[in-house]
């Protein structure tokens, strides 16, 4: 993710220390998997600086600030990161002048998922302010990724039974709908990881709100059930099993935690009988609202319904995952008012980005401006960029027509 930073001069000297702090309060940012005789644990190391590359964008001429700040999101995003030299995090520092610069950070996905980037941006302002003498340590408590696991195994009582039963009823006889492919796994093409962008407009997003509103439903829901008619018209089926993330965190304690919390969740919803959008809409919110209530680790879900997945593994076959991470709002840092304002309008298609595992992974997300900014990131030796193209610009005109007029039914299914 990346920041703007505005309205004051930036220490080097003080961010890289801040840098240091988080890695020092949240373990994850230094915990490696090792493995000794092929039983593999938890090793948490020291805390140590943290790579800070610095950028002169003063004297590159040409596109606008914004152009620039976006290309080096898409560039940074193209670079690897070791999974066992810690710590598991840098920081790009690129400055327009003394008062405005791009901060973006890259850290490993076995030590952060999206809602962790933004807990770690307000306790890197919180550290930066008491590094330059601006601020107190007003921090809450961060229990650690490891508090977590003790937490989840305490709790692996009955009410993961109960959910674990929920499970082995909504999934019986179900299989994930599987998304076809331009091409199959068989054809041995080389793996990468592209990123296709689309927007929508505010019209389109406000109306979604005003539709949630009414519905007792979320944002998220009306583009996860306009996501669901996508993928009964790509693969023709009406029972479907799609997937969806969620926060997976399970006690409020750890929304101050750093880690790879994230869970993914099936989602079966049946859109056979629908009439209207709202009946999707209803259903679907219905399946949300069961999946968030038995939330539990997903491997505990897949050993209740084990040929779940068999689909999306096929040759011509895959999963694809529909999420919105929210995001953050500015931070400003007082009095020396230097504020973080996340960068979320990003537009510009890539042709590499930071790997998905496979498939595709799609995150809609509304942008200060109003606009919704829609993304997938797809397996390039699966889809051709002309089909992720075309399934963006149908999952946007169901987006229209779902939130223009709900209650029609003409061609619906």
């Amino acid at each position: 993710m990346a920041w703007r930073l505005t309205g004051a001069s930036i220490d080097l000297a003080a961010l890289h220390a801040a840098l240091f702090d988080i890695v020092e309060r949240h373990e994850a940012l230094r915990t490696r998997i090792a493995e000794v005789d092929g039983s593999r644990y938890q090793e948490i190391l020291a805390a140590g600086p943290v790579r800070l590359d610095l950028r002169d964008f003063a004297s590159e001429p040409g596109s606008s600030r914004a152009d620039r700040a976006e290309a080096l999101v898409a560039e940074i995003e193209t670079e690897t990161m070791s999974p066992t030299v810690s710590p598991f995090l840098r920081a790009v520092l690129a400055r327009f002048d003394d008062s405005d610069a791009v901060l973006v950070l890259m850290a490993h996905h076995l030590a952060t998922d999206g809602i962790s980037l933004g807990v770690m941006i307000r306790d890197l302002a919180n550290c930066y302010a008491i590094r330059i003498g601006r601020g107190t340590p007003t921090l809450p408590v961060a229990p650690q990724y490891r508090d977590y696991c003790d937490w989840e195994r305490e709790h692996a009582g009955p009410a993961s039974r109960v959910a674990r039963e929920y499970w082995r009823r909504q999934l019986d006889g179900a299989r994930f709908t599987a998304i076809p492919t331009d091409f199959p796994r068989s054809a041995g093409l080389p793996e990468s990881t592209a990123k296709h962008h689309f927007l929508l407009p505010g019209d389109v997003v406000s109306a979604i709100d005003g539709l949630a509103r009414k519905s007792r439903a979320t944002r998220f829901m009306v583009f996860a059930a306009a996501y669901q008619l996508l993928v009964h018209r790509l693969t023709g089926t009406t029972d479907l099993v799609t997937a969806i993330f969620t926060p997976g965190r399970g006690d409020r304690r750890f929304e101050e935690s750093v880690g790879s919390f994230f869970n993914f969740v099936p989602l079966r919803t049946n859109l056979a009988g629908c009439a209207t959008y709202e009946d999707v809409l209803t259903r679907t919110r219905r399946a949300c609202l069961d999946a968030y209530s038995y939330d539990i680790p997903t491997v505990q879900i897949f050993a209740e319904a084990p040929q779940l997945m068999e689909p999306a593994m096929a040759d011509n076959g895959t999963a694809a995952v529909f999420e919105s991470v929210p995001d953050q709002n500015p931070i400003t840092l007082a009095p020396d008012g230097l504020t973080f304002t996340r960068i979320t309008r990003l537009l510009r298609s890539q042709s590499l980005c930071s790997a998905v595992p496979d498939g595709a992974l799609w995150d809609v997300n509304k942008d200060p401006s109003g606009d919704g900014i829609g993304t997938v990131a797809y397996k390039r030796n699966l889809f051709s960029d002309d089909t992720v193209a075309s399934m963006a610009a149908d999952f946007g005109q169901i987006a229209r027509d779902f939130s223009a007029s709900p209650d029609a039914s003409a061609g619906l299914l």
